[in-house]
């Protein structure tokens, strides 16, 4: 009798599994001995890829943004776009991606929001935006698309994350076809911050009440 060949095993086809379990049964397996079991695995060979089930959905969150961010930085017309097209860039694409694991990323989403602090499972994925938030913000700030301003300019990084949460909880709600309300909810997002984060006529009246103090 033919023994029966060992299933291939990848740390793609645990995630994918688990994924599908957590969407079928609205909840996380019971064990690790169990969810093994249900691939035909043992227990030891899941750690091999993973520490736990949490380490499976930050994969996920890390995958998710890393494929936008290698996404975006392929164009070969994105090093000449300026600070505001590239965060539009990324914001369009990554919901591209989200959609390929939209049910779980909603469903995932919903408990998330719950938490005061950014949860364990989003620390990579926080990240890895901050990252390239920051990157967005040195350069928006040496072409004047962004006005630097003391104790503020080193928040940006922050409120463009506050935006990104905005947009993927406006995402997660939307029913519109092809979630163009989606798409116009992140040019105006974008396009609002820009204006409030470029020169405005509030810097205009400090710099003035400056020259004027000064030139007493």
């Amino acid at each position: 009798m033919a023994t029966k060949a060992k299933p291939k095993i990848s740390a793609e086809r645990i995630i994918d599994a688990y994924v599908k379990q957590i969407l079928s049964e609205g909840k996380s397996p019971a064990s690790v001995f169990s969810f093994a079991d249900s691939l035909g695995i043992q227990e030891a060979e899941f750690y091999k890829y993973f520490s736990s089930f949490e380490s499976i959905e930050a994969a996920v969150w890390n995958d998710l943004i890393e494929r936008t961010l290698g996404a975006i930085k392929a164009d070969s017309n994105y090093a000449d776009f300026s600070a505001r097209e590239k965060l539009l860039a990324f914001f369009y694409t990554h919901l591209e991606i989200l959609c390929e694991r939209r049910s779980f990323v909603c469903m995932k989403w919903t408990e998330i929001k719950k938490h005061p602090r950014t949860p364990k499972v989003l620390e990579g994925y926080k990240k890895s935006f901050i990252t390239f938030a920051k990157e967005i913000v040195t350069e928006g700030t040496e072409k004047d698309e962004i006005k630097y301003r003391p104790m503020l300019s080193e928040r940006y990084d922050q409120a463009f994350w506050l935006q990104l949460v905005f947009i993927v909880d406006y995402w997660c709600k939307d029913n519109s076809q092809g979630f163009e309300q989606s798409d116009a909810a992140i040019e105006k997002a974008v396009n609002f911050s820009f204006q409030l984060l470029g020169e405005t006529a509030l810097d205009g009246a400090i710099d003035f009440a400056k020259f004027l103090w000064q030139s007493k």
